[in-house]
């Protein structure tokens, strides 16, 4: 015996489906960014958003069907509620397999078959949930190709979900929006397959009991499962947003965290932690590799604070960071090392390269009004291996000066 559909609810139900497959699509992309107790808050809301959204497609496709015989479509209750676990059940599989870093083919497969089971297990329990006598029976044929749509459809609808992310930002909606229009058509067609596959009696009737009847389990159920799913769609996108914001903070601290820690406010160079953690760095990992460790020390520093204030020091710091930086290679980690010392590490270099670097700074020294008030700085140097073989060593001996220089006021220069 055949039935009928009604067309307009046959539409609702596909809408209804296109609403669930696009959560799932959300979902599946959204949940990548996130970790913790939220990223397994929003799995089992995604899980339950998806699983009741294949849930109410179901009915609202069941009471689009008019049966051959002349009676009211109804559902046992408890029958019914039941039948909407397996479906919450695979849809929160499905997101958890989606949303993995990494995702091998064979879990691809064994989460479709599970998946498709879940969805089948949905369709045909709450076919049961008629509690029809005779019971329905079903055309083999048409149950198995209705079991393989459902399993085809898990496993596509696993495949889409992951690739949608590595779509670009500008496609994504177009994108979710076409793929979530073929997933619910894939399931409406399990549905309507099964359907199809089901055989009626004649003589079937439905028992008194059944608590779910009446016109409210189409359009209305339709309409109300829409809107409970745009809501959730709506809350999660606010949330979501939300967590994008305190990562974005987080990120911006950290970068700040960061920068204070690798570089000095002032001068803009390396902090004194960041230059010595890369020296021990260089000496672990440096093998044979040589290189040369360089110090330059303002005396005068705290008359200059003292006399003209802690802004004038700093323009100071900032002149001598320039020409620290200026004369020496452009490979060199340069660093404040004190308030009014510098270090630098850079490749070995040789006695006339090192001779370079201090007339540099006498040339830029020169130019500065502290020479003329402070004119007194000093410069050291060490290398490794030659001069020594640990980090305290180099360091200790770069701080004793070789070359000392002091402002000649009757040159108007510098003088050693």
């Amino acid at each position: 015996m055949q039935g009928s559909y009604d067309p307009v609810l046959v539409f609702a139900s596909y809408c209804v489906a296109v609403i669930a497959a696009y959560i799932a699509l959300y979902f599946g992309t959204r949940l990548f960014q996130i970790e913790g107790p939220a990223r397994k808050f929003w799995l089992v809301m995604g899980g339950l958003c998806l699983g009741s959204g294949i849930w109410s497609m179901h009915f609202v496709g069941m009471s689009a069907y008019t049966m051959p015989m002349d009676m009211e479509m109804s559902f046992d209750l408890s029958l019914t509620a039941l039948s909407w676990v397996p479906a919450m059940l695979a849809s929160t599989l499905a997101l958890y397999v989606i949303t993995r870093q990494t995702v091998k083919p064979r879990s691809i497969i064994a989460s479709s078959l599970i998946m498709g089971a879940g969805i089948c297990a949905m369709h045909y329990g709450g076919m049961y949930a008629m509690q029809m006598h005779p019971q329905i029976g079903y055309d083999p044929l048409l149950f198995w190709i209705s079991v393989a749509i459902a399993v085809g459809a898990s496993g596509a609808a696993l495949v889409i979900c992951r690739q949608v992310r590595n779509v670009p930002e500008r496609y994504v909606f177009i994108t979710k929006t076409a793929a979530a229009l073929v997933m619910g058509a894939a399931i409406c067609g399990m549905h309507y397959t099964g359907m199809a596959a089901a055989i009626y009696s004649p003589e079937a009737s439905l028992p008194a009991a059944n608590l779910l009847r009446g016109d409210w389990m189409g359009i209305p159920m339709a309409v109300v499962a829409a809107v409970l799913l745009l809501i959730a769609l709506i809350v999660a996108l606010q949330d979501f947003r939300e967590i994008e914001r305190v990562k974005r903070n987080q990120e911006r601290r950290d970068a700040w965290v960061s920068e204070v820690t690798h570089n000095d406010a002032v001068s803009g160079l390396a902090t004194r932690q960041h230059f010595e953690k890369s020296l021990l760095q260089r000496i672990a990992g440096g093998g044979q590799a040589h290189f040369s460790v360089l110090y330059l020390e303002l005396h005068g520093y705290r008359d200059l604070v003292s006399r003209q204030g802690e802004e004038a020091a700093n323009q100071l710091v900032r002149e001598a960071a320039q020409w620290w930086v200026a004369y020496l290679p452009a490979d060199a980690l340069c660093a404040r090392y004190n308030r009014n010392s510098f270090m630098a590490l850079c490749p070995a270099l040789s006695a006339d390269q090192i001779e370079a670097v201090s007339e540099g700074l006498r040339e830029g020294l020169q130019k500065s009004l502290y020479a003329r008030e402070y004119g007194h700085w000093g410069l050291g140097f060490s290398s490794f291996p030659d001069s020594a073989g640990n980090s305290r060593r180099l360091l200790d001996m770069a701080r004793s000066l070789t070359v000392q220089v002091r402002y000649d006021e009757t040159s108007g220069g510098v003088a050693a």
